[in-house]
């Protein structure tokens, strides 16, 4: 379009006066329809006029009322049905979210023909959207400054019209920055605001960029876990597994609270995790169980980081969900396979622990069937029944159903009572129990009586490993959530192969031992999802650690 000095009225500018000498990119900011019409009419009658190619971008009605309009003024049917009509709801994707790349190479692909022979075109176009997309007043702008780099370089001479009643003023300057002229109903100029293609993003850049966006789309919803996408603690996106997790549409999900996925007593601990992520902290994965929309309770592991979505004003989050509900019934029928084998196991220890004593005592009765006994015999005898005694004892012990008294117990002051009652016991064999670094409040839940067993059950096995005398540490502190017990000795040390077998039913480096009182210990630990540890060299001693969750209130 040759240059404009001073503005003109569109009727001018859109008619035979103005002579497309390269890409001319105008912006039309309509407030009044009949003039639209008249200013489209003047535009797509010069074209036909010139032999253009002609391509009107409107609505279905649109198309009628111009193409009538032409032939009332004269065109002939075969002129004006060589238009090219494009429905502008289908060329703009309204049924979508404005994809930038997407409307671009419609575009491109619609003038191709005539710009790949070097004919002129004309393209009319009433640009359209869906009032509920995302970012529109970015990607309007950004565009119309692709589009015109297309055009720059072409004959095509194109009118981009939006009505002007309906465009913020931010995104009208905008969209003028994309267009070197701008029109209203009843005056064209250069625009003002016009900024030179050439700081535009590259169009394929942009494509690669949508083409990203859409492949990482597809990724997400084909993904084996469930997605969400957390908005101000609501649920705004899940993907397909999602969807299948919770055993209904996604759209029963949507803007429903992220802790109202999970079961009411995880509300907290969901809460919790959010706030620590909205103050920039990492969360670790963690297990809990989902309540499906049909009420199934299933296990899942969780794992949530901050995301930037629109407004970094807006705290978004993506979390990720998977279903181990396979993973804990095989977990389940593993743990139940291992207790049979222990069972039997431990069945074969008993029979065989139990065995001694009972061939013995049978003997000395054979010898007292035959008035053979002697007193020294009958102590033997004593000492195997006591043997069997205490088989069974710690057995009982080990047996017992789990549903024992719980209460909140200070570790420290249990350790140092069972401390103070062992020092007599440890003073006679030359031994002084320090217990100095006992940190008191150390709450844990448990049985007092069974857990005072596990400390005095390790204190008593250290003063039996030195024979001559020294020092056993006992300790008691809190350590990142963990209440740490240490029981240190100076004994005789283990090697690493009997190490590994502690806990193990009737394994003892006691001659007189049956291995049970460390099983228990081990026991009633894991019962309370803690942890005992070992670490023992040869000559030097030996450091029982246990770990146990603290309480939190």
């Amino acid at each position: 379009m040759n240059s404009l000095t001073n503005s003109v009225h569109p009727k001018v500018a859109l008619t035979k006066n103005m002579e497309v000498q390269s890409g001319a990119h105008v912006l039309y900011m309509y407030s009044d329809l009949s003039n639209y019409i008249e200013n489209a009419l003047s535009f797509l009658a010069t074209g036909l006029e010139l032999n253009h190619g002609v391509i009107l971008i409107e609505s279905p009605e649109m198309h009628s009322i111009l193409k009538e309009r032409l032939k009332q003024n004269g065109f002939s049917a075969k002129q004006v049905d060589s238009i090219i009509c494009a429905n502008h709801h289908d060329f703009y994707g309204t049924n979508q979210s404005f994809e930038i790349a997407s409307v671009l190479k419609t575009f491109v692909n619609t003038v191709d023909p005539y710009v790949s022979n070097d004919l002129p075109v004309r393209v009319w176009s009433n640009v359209c959207w869906k009032k509920s997309t995302c970012c529109i007043g970015r990607k309007l702008p950004l565009y119309e400054q692709l589009a015109d780099k297309e055009v720059a370089s072409t004959k095509v001479f194109t009118i981009c019209c939006y009505n002007g009643n309906e465009v913020p003023a931010n995104i009208a300057i905008g969209l003028m920055k994309g267009h070197s002229y701008v029109m209203t109903d009843e005056e064209l100029a250069v625009s003002m605001y016009f900024q030179p293609h050439k700081s535009v993003p590259s169009l394929f850049v942009e494509r690669d960029l949508e083409e990203k966006i859409n492949h990482y789309k597809h990724l997400i919803e084909e993904l084996p876990d469930a997605v969400f996408i957390v908005s101000n603690y609501k649920v705004i996106y899940g993907n397909r597994t999602a969807a299948q997790l919770f055993e209904g549409g996604i759209e029963h999900l949507i803007n429903k609270p992220i802790r109202e996925l999970f079961q009411p007593k995880y509300h907290t601990l969901i809460e919790e995790r959010f706030n620590r992520l909205q103050k920039g902290e990492r969360v670790p994965l963690a297990e809990m169980k989902v309540q499906t929309l049909k009420q199934h309770v299933i296990d899942v592991e969780i794992v949530s980081f901050p995301f930037v979505l629109n407004d970094p004003n807006q705290f978004t989050t993506i979390s990720i969900i998977r279903n181990i509900q396979e993973r804990k019934e095989h977990q389940k029928l593993t743990i139940k396979t291992e207790k049979l084998s222990i069972a039997g196991q431990l069945a074969a220890s008993i029979a065989h622990e139990v065995r001694n004593p009972l061939t013995s005592i049978k003997g000395f009765i054979k010898l007292a069937q035959e008035d053979s006994m002697i007193d020294e015999y009958y102590t033997i005898i004593e000492e195997e029944i006591d043997r069997i005694d205490t088989i069974a004892s710690e057995l009982l012990v080990l047996g017992k159903p789990v549903s024992i008294e719980v209460e909140l117990c200070d570790t420290g002051k249990m350790l140092r009572d069972v401390c103070i009652l062992l020092q007599s016991q440890a003073i006679m064999k030359k031994i002084d129990i320090q217990y100095q670094d006992v940190q008191m409040n150390c709450f844990i839940k448990c049985n007092s009586g069974q857990m005072k067993q596990v400390f005095i059950n390790i204190i008593k096995n250290a003063i039996e490993a030195m024979d001559e005398g020294g020092v056993i540490l006992a300790s008691s502190h809190m350590e990142q959530g963990q209440i740490v017990i240490v029981i240190q000795d100076e004994g005789k040390g283990m090697p690493d192969h009997v190490v590994q077998k502690l806990g193990e039913p009737f394994y003892s480096t006691k001659a007189d031992g049956t291995g049970l009182g460390l099983m228990v210990c081990f026991n009633i630990v894991e019962q309370y999802n803690g942890n005992i540890s070992v670490n023992s060299e040869l000559g030097k001693g030996t450091t029982f650690t246990i770990q146990l969750p603290a309480f939190k209130e």
